[in-house]
């Protein structure tokens, strides 16, 4: 209920091996605004779901400035991205989908 309350929402950990918590805030359509070493920023970043720079002091002030920046249309738009991202790359259909061709493929 509260990711419906935010902006956004952010993350900026040294090391995070998935992030269920973003990928339930892409759902929620909340722009994610995260550290590097979360694995899954590589399809933050190409689905243009939210923001990525270092796991550091300073780059968790450049994603806040960079975040501050944007226009209210830019926010809404990256919401949008946020929830396709979720969508395409974390719904059960495309994960199940994908595991299953893994799992046929790996059988022959």
């Amino acid at each position: 209920m509260h990711l419906y309350l935010s902006d956004a929402f952010i993350l900026p950990r040294h090391r995070e091996n998935f992030g269920i918590a973003v990928a339930e805030a892409l759902a929620c359509s909340k722009p994610v605004l995260i550290s590097n070493q979360v694995n899954i920023s590589r399809e933050i970043i190409d689905a243009g779901g939210g923001l990525v720079d270092e796991d550091t002091t300073e780059g968790t002030r450049k994603l806040l400035e960079s975040w501050q920046s944007l226009s209210m249309e830019d926010k809404q738009e990256m919401g949008r991205k946020a929830l396709h991202s979720f969508t395409n790359d974390f719904s059960i259909v495309p994960v199940a989908k994908r595991f299953a061709e893994l799992v046929i493929g790996q059988a022959k």
